[in-house]
């Protein structure tokens, strides 16, 4: 297990009130090692990362230390579907799966993408409020 050590340092992390659902495939030193897609959650997000909860125990079924392992996400925020490789930072057991601490290096169209798809989504929350009275 990684130590949960590492702490992104960034302008904005957003909090999802409900965890968002996505994908990911398991890269080593970036080549895919097998052709399953695992289900998880975006429990936060940032331009250059996020924190993801999963079911599956990755280093269990692959045998592998964490820190060795890269996720390529597979998620939407808002109306783009976005691909993103993870380079797993951190991991800790949590419920019966495990939470995952996910960097995004060298990747600033998927930062801008991020940043503008987050700015939508975040317009149409404000806009849904307004109307419904909150």
């Amino acid at each position: 297990m990684i130590s949960k050590k590492y702490k992104r340092k960034e302008a904005f992390r957003f909090v999802f009130n409900q965890p968002l659902d996505a994908q990911f495939s398991v890269l080593v030193n970036g080549r895919r090692i097998d052709s399953e897609m695992h289900p998880c959650k975006i429990i936060d997000i940032s331009p250059r990362g996020m924190k993801v909860y999963t079911n599956s125990d990755i280093s269990k079924i692959y045998n592998l230390p964490p820190e060795s392992l890269q996720f390529q996400m597979h998620f939407v925020l808002d109306i783009t579907r976005i691909q993103a490789i993870g380079y797993v930072r951190w991991s800790k057991p949590f419920g019966m799966g495990a939470h995952f601490g996910l960097q995004f290096k060298n990747q600033p169209d998927i930062e801008e993408l991020i940043i503008s798809e987050m700015k939508r989504r975040r317009r149409k929350e404000v806009i849904s409020k307004k109307y419904i009275g909150f």
